[in-house]
This record gives structure tokens, C-alpha cells and sequence, in this order.
């Protein structure tokens, strides 16, 4: 999640780095280290929680220092130059390594001109004051170590830094902010060439803006701007702003503003390009803002792009021919706007194009012949809801032999897919189709090995495909609404799947006996709406991986699983509308992580059992249409204080509504209809106001509870997948 309110700054300047880097190589030198320096060393090595092995080579009995890993020194003074424990040199992960600070014996190595500690974990400490003191530094990279804190203002006495590096772990920025509260020390660095301050918070900056022409002036010094990453922040200004500070960036070779709140006529910051930045830029990212109108030929003048990213903004209208001239192009991103029209021939001349994602706009027409001449194409996104593409596929798409992922939906086109479609696919690793008729041979050998398959509202024709059985590398499979028929196969045991959808289609017969052997990767297990029948089978205890399990409408019977302490990810079940009876068991309650529990329209009897305070994480609680009996349970309102929906109707229970249900505060639908309770509602001020009309009308309380349902889980999918 983003700081809401923080103006997070990330600035780059990125030059040929082999000047700053190869002269301080690891070298071992004939004398020795220094004693007073490999003290030191040893001193620093003890700060750590976990050293080994990570530096088991820094020990007593190897006295040269200059041999220990990521230390180099000077091949004639021997003094330690280089200390790099950073992931680039060490590849350690994250956490390999945690201090509670940065031990200040560091401070005896007077030479030291390379400092890498990044990835290391220093739990939340403050920069020190006296890395500030350490003058020979030219390198000094400090990124993703959980250090927080006001960066002090001392590192500004470094003249000879060449790199600076504080980006900052996303979720510290959160929680345990890096913080720079003012910016001019950084003008004392004048041979600064690399500034990376990406998550650092700039909140207490004075003047955002001031600060923002200060950095390009200063790194003017040296060598000239050319990258420049301000994303993922809150900036909230009219597109004339961005006219403005692109004005004097003539070596500006990339740009990226995505994700942030600038407002305008997208055709402001291209009318006019006679400014100096035109002529270099390579890279630029407007995505995620709130840019509207319609984009300029003017664009085709960009003649060094490479990437332009346009995605979700509201822009309408033609894709611009002269986009065909940008020869350099490698990834055009016009995803979820409003374009209109049809695909403009010039595109095919973009030969070196290896994205292109034109995914939910408002497009109409044929999909293009000449889409089979973009042989560089790895990527090409053509789905949407809104389109209206038109005609036939063209055989010509089976010769994208680079492509690797594939977003088709037919349905306004004349939707049949044959095997020519696919003749020369061999490098398909993802395959997204809606809406299409699939048409290939029983014994058809597909020339891809697919690692995701997602087809919906596809008419396959009968039972499994058998060429399925090929793709041995497959971890997702979606047949959703595919009129497929028959058994499950045995022959998934040879998949390796972690997320298998086959929902509304005709399967038929019961789930495989073995089907926590068959697949014990499984994260996501959808069979709703088909016709299953027989017990829900023990083995899929095994499937402790499990985030979502929905086997709701179909003919299951038997009882419950009584095994659900062994779902520690499980975050949704739906079991409803099914035949199923027999007691609710206290294990349930030791699924931890749900959120949303759908047992409803089925045969249960008994109490609901108290082991369900333990779900504290609960949203969607329906156990309605069952046979359950006794008293609504006091222990709802007092620990499922996250419940939005709770649905109870069509049971037994009896007595008065609990004066604590008024403690659940977030609910939104209370549906206790068709029991045998006292009709006595509590007055709870600001929470009956708002739902007890839904409590009483049928047509209110239906339409709501699937909005809020579908919600639920379009949450679910997106954050948990």
C-alpha cells in the first residue's frame, strides 16, 4: 500500500558507471591488510545477528583481510577500499544479514571510497552521522536497509560521491519512513552522477518543486540528466507543468510520472516539440493518470522512443498514424482508455515492436493481416470488454514465432481458432481467449509448452481436450464456461498446478479420491455450477496451499471435512447449494485466514460452533438455508468485528438478537429472515439506520448481498493471486 500522503521522490542519473566502479576492484596485495582495518572488520562482522555463512571467510585465522569476501584493497598500501556485502555482489537475499545499526568501527577505515551494505536489514536504525565523516567515499549505497530516520545532513561533507543510493523497502516506507527534510546539503555534492532516493518520504521539504529544479541544476555539473523516475507519488498537477520542467532537459532519455494525479489535455505535452528534450527520449511513462483527449500526430516526432506507456488514463478518440514512424519502438502501452477505431495500418511498419497491449479500449475493425509481419512480438494484448473488433483472425498470427503471451476475445468477431492460428507459436507461455470457438484435431500437437491456459466462454467441443495432456508445464488452467463434459482426468496428476478454474461447465462424477495427491500445489480450486456428486474426499486435506476453494452449486453430499486446521492460506470458501449435512466441525474455526465462509442452502444441523471467533479476518459470514439451531451467539458481534455480511436466514435459531451485534460496526447486509426469533431489534444508533431496511426487503437484500459478494471477491483475486 502507498503512503497516502507522502510525496515520495525517486530521481536517476544513470551514466557509464565502469569509471567509478572498475578502478577499486577486489585486488589482494602482497602485504597484507592493515591490522588496525581488519580489527575493524572483525569489530563490524560482530555487530551482526547471523554472520555466517554469509561472511564465513571473515575469521581469526585468515590474517590477510584483503582476501575475505567483499573486501578490496590497494595493491600497494594495503588500506581497505572497498567493502561491498550488497545483493549485486554477494546475492544474498534480504534478511541474509540483520544488525541493530551500522557499527561505527566502519569509521576506522579511513580509505574506504566504496561502501555497498544494501539489502541488509538494520531494523529500522537511523543513518549515522558519522558516515558523513568518511571523506574517500565515491560510492555509497545504502538501499533497501530498513534504516529510517531523518537522513542527516552530514553526508552532504562526502565531495567526492560520485553514487548515492537510499531507495527504501516499499513497506518501510510505510510504517518506518527514511526521511529528508531538506535537500540543500546535496548541492555540496558536485561530482554527484547517480542520485536514487526512490520511497524516501520528502514531506518536510519546504519547496517539492524547488527541490526538483535544484537536482536537475546540480547533476548538470558533471554530466547531464537523463532519467528522471517520479512514480507512485502524489503529484497533482495540470499537464502545462509538465510542459514546463521538460523544457530545459535536453538530455532527458527517460521520463516516468505514472501513477500519480496529473490532469489535462494529453495533447499539451506533445503540440509543441521544439523543446530540446524531444530529441533524446527514449523512455516515457504517463500511465495511471487522469489525462484526457485525444493523442496528437505530434507524438510520431519522438523519433529515439522506445516505450511509451499510456495506460489507464482517459484518453480517446484514433490511435495516431504517425505512431508507425517511431522505428524504435519496442512497447506500446495504450491498455484501458477509450480509443475508437480501427488499428492503424502504419503500426505494421514497427519491426522491432515487442509489446504491444491495446487491452480494453473501444477499438473496431478487423485485427490487421500485417499483425504476422511483427516478427520481434512477444506480447499482444488485443482483449477488452468494450471493443468491437470485427472479421476473421488471420492465419497470419502463427507466425509470431517470438510470442510469448496471447490476449484474444472474439466476441464480435467471427471466432473460430484452428491449429494454423498456432503453427508457429512455439515460444507461447500464456494463452487468455474469450469468447472463441476452438477448433483442432483429437490427435493436434500443439508446438508450445504453455505455462498458463485461461479460456472463457470458449466452446471446445465435449470432454477434456486431449492435447492438454502435452502441456506437462502448466500452472494455471482456467476452462471457465467451456461446455466441457465428463470426468475429471486422472492425467492432471502429471501438471504441476497451483491454480485450476474449471467453473460452469458439465462435469460430471465425483472429485478424484486422490486429488490432494494428484495436486498438491493447488492455491486456487474452482468447480462451482457443475454436476458433481458423491463426498467432498479426505485427500484433499493435503492441499495445505489452498487460498480459495469453491465447490458450490453442484450435488455434493456426505459431511463436512473435519481437517480445516491444515488450511493455514485459506482465505475463501464457498461450499453452498449443495446437498451436504451433518454437523459444522470445530476445526473450521482453525482456519485463520478466511475471510469470506459460504456454507448456505444446504442440509447442516446442530449449533454454529464457537471455534469461529478464532476467524477474526471474517468479511462474508452465510450460513443461511440450513437447519441450524440455538441462540444467535453473543461471540459474533464481539470478535468478527470485520464482518460487511452476515446471513443467518432460513434456520432455527431462536431467542432475542444480541445487543452486541451492534459492536460490528462495518456491516453492511443483516439477514435474519425465516428464524424464530423474538421480534426485538436493538437500537443501535448509525447501524440500523443504514441495513435494516435490507433486513426486510427481499429484492434490496438479494441484489446488495451479490454486489457486495462480488466485491469480496474481485478484492480477493486481485490481492491474492
Amino acid at each position: 500500500m502507498m503512503m497516502s500522503s507522502a510525496i515520495l521522490l525517486s530521481i536517476f542519473l544513470f551514466i557509464d558507471l565502469s569509471m567509478i566502479c572498475c578502478s577499486e576492484k577486489v585486488v589482494n596485495t602482497t602485504f597484507g591488510c592493515i591490522t588496525r582495518e581488519r580489527k575493524a572488520l572483525l569489530k563490524f562482522r560482530e555487530s551482526f545477528r547471523n554472520p555466517f555463512p554469509t561472511l564465513s571467510s571473515w575469521n581469526d585465522d585468515t590474517k590477510d583481510c584483503c582476501t575475505w569476501q567483499g573486501i578490496g584493497c590497494d595493491k600497494f598500501t594495503g588500506h581497505v577500499t572497498r567493502l561491498d556485502l550488497g545483493y549485486n555482489s554477494l546475492s544474498i537475499p534480504y534478511n541474509s544479514l540483520q544488525s541493530k545499526m551500522i557499527d561505527p568501527s566502519l569509521s576506522e577505515l579511513k580509505h574506504l571510497s566504496y561502501l555497498d551494505l544494501s539489502v541488509i536489514n538494520f531494523q529500522h536504525s537511523p543513518i549515522p552521522a558519522f558516515l558523513g565523516s568518511m571523506t574517500q567515499l565515491r560510492h555509497l549505497n545504502l538501499s533497501l536497509t530498513s534504516l529510517s530516520g531523518v537522513v542527516p545532513h552530514d553526508l552532504g561533507n562526502l565531495s567526492s560521491l560520485s553514487v548515492l543510493d537510499l531507495r527504501v523497502v516499499r513497506d518501510d516506507a510505510i510504517n518506518y519512513p527514511l526521511e529528508v527534510d531538506d535537500l540543500i546539503w546535496v548541492s555540496r555534492l558536485s561530482l554527484l552522477e547517480h542520485l536514487n532516493m526512490n520511497y524516501v518520504d520528502l514531506r518536510p521539504t519546504k519547496d517539492l518543486l524547488k527541490v526538483l529544479n535544484l537536482l536537475p541544476s546540480l547533476l548538470v555539473l558533471s554530466m547531464n540528466l537523463v532519467q528522471i523516475n517520479l512514480g507512485w507519488n502524489s503529484l497533482n498537477h495540470n499537464v502545462d507543468w509538465i510542459y514546463g520542467f521538460l523544457s530545459n532537459k535536453c538530455h532527458l532519455k527517460s521520463l516516468d510520472l505514472s501513477s500519480n494525479q496529473f490532469y489535462g489535455e494529453i495533447s499539451t505535452v506533445f503540440q509543441n516539440l521544439s523543446g530540446c528534450w524531444r530529441h533524446n527520449l527514449e523512455t516515457l511513462d504517463l500511465s495511471a493518470n487522469n489525462f484526457y483527449g485525444h493523442l496528437p500526430e505530434e507524438l510520431g516526432g519522438l523519433k529515439k522512443l522506445t516505450y511509451l506507456g499510456l495506460r489507464h488514463n482517459a484518453i480517446y478518440g484514433s490511435i495516431p498514424t504517425s505512431l508507425g514512424t517511431l522505428s524504435a519502438l519496442s512497447v506500446l502501452d495504450l491498455s484501458y482508455n477509450e480509443l475508437s477505431g480501427s488499428i492503424p495500418s502504419s503500426l505494421g511498419n514497427l519491426s522491432t515492436l515487442r509489446t504491444m497491449d491495446l487491452f480494453d479500449n473501444y477499438l473496431s475493425g478487423p485485427i490487421p493481416s500485417w499483425i504476422g509481419n511483427l516478427r520481434d512480438l512477444r506480447n499482444l494484448y488485443l482483449y477488452g470488454y468494450n471493443g468491437q473488433l470485427s472479421g476473421r483472425i488471420p492465419l497470419s498470427l502463427g507466425q509470431l514465432s517470438n510470442l510469448e503471451e496471447l490476449y484474444l476475445s472474439g466476441t464480435t468477431l467471427d471466432s473460430t481458432l484452428c491449429e494454423a492460428h498456432f503453427a508457429k507459436l512455439s515460444k507461447l507461455r500464456k494463452l487468455v481467449l474469450d469468447s472463441f470457438k476452438f477448433r483442432v484435431g483429437f490427435d493436434w500437437v500443439p508446438p508450445f509448452q504453455l505455462g498458463a491456459l485461461m479460456m472463457q466462454s470458449c466452446d471446445i467441443e465435449g470432454q477434456f481436450p486431449q492435447w492438454l495432456r502435452l502441456q506437462k508445464e502448466i500452472v494455471s488452467l482456467y476452462l471457465m464456461n467451456c461446455s466441457i463434459s465428463g470426468a475429471l482426468p486422472n492425467w492432471f496428476h502429471y501438471m504441476n498446478l497451483s491454480d485450476l478454474r474449471l467453473s460452469q461447465n458439465h462435469i460430471q462424477g465425483p472429485i478424484p479420491n486422490n486429488i490432494g495427491r494428484m495436486l498438491p500445489s493447488l492455491i486456487v480450486l474452482l468447480l462451482e455450477e457443475n454436476y458433481i456428486t458423491g463426498s467432498i474426499p479426505d485427500s484433499l486435506c493435503e492441499l495445505k496451499f489452498l487460498m480459495s476453494l469453491d465447490l458450490s452449486k453442484n450435488k455434493l453430499s456426505g459431511n463436512l471435512l473435519d481437517c480445516w486446521e491444515n488450511f493455514q492460506q485459506l482465505a475463501s470458501l464457498k461450499l453452498s447449494s449443495n446437498e451436504i449435512s451433518g454437523f459444522i466441525p470445530n476445526s473450521i474455526g482453525r482456519a485463520y485466514p478466511l475471510m469470506s465462509l459460504h456454507l448456505n442452502n444446504n442440509s447442516l444441523t446442530g449449533k454454529l460452533p464457537s471455534t469461529l471467533r478464532n476467524c477474526t479476518f471474517l468479511r462474508i459470514l452465510d450460513i443461511g438455508e440450513n437447519m441450524l439451531s440455538g441462540k444467535l451467539p453473543k461471540w459474533i458481534g464481539e470478535y468478527l468485528i470485520d464482518l460487511r455480511v452476515l446471513r443467518l436466514r432460513e434456520n432455527e435459531f431462536y431467542g432475542p438478537i444480541p445487543l452486541e451485534f451492534c459492536k460490528l460496526s462495518k456491516l453492511q447486509i443483516l439477514d435474519l429472515a425465516s428464524n424464530n426469533l423474538i421480534e426485538r431489534i436493538p437500537h443501535c444508533i448509525g447501524f440500523w439506520g443504514v441495513i435494516g431496511t435490507l433486513v426486510l426487503k427481499r429484492s434490496w437484500r438479494h441484489v446488495y448481498f451479490e454486489f457486495v459478494d462480488e466485491r469480496i471477491g474481485t478484492w480477493f483475486v486481485r490481492n491474492c493471486m
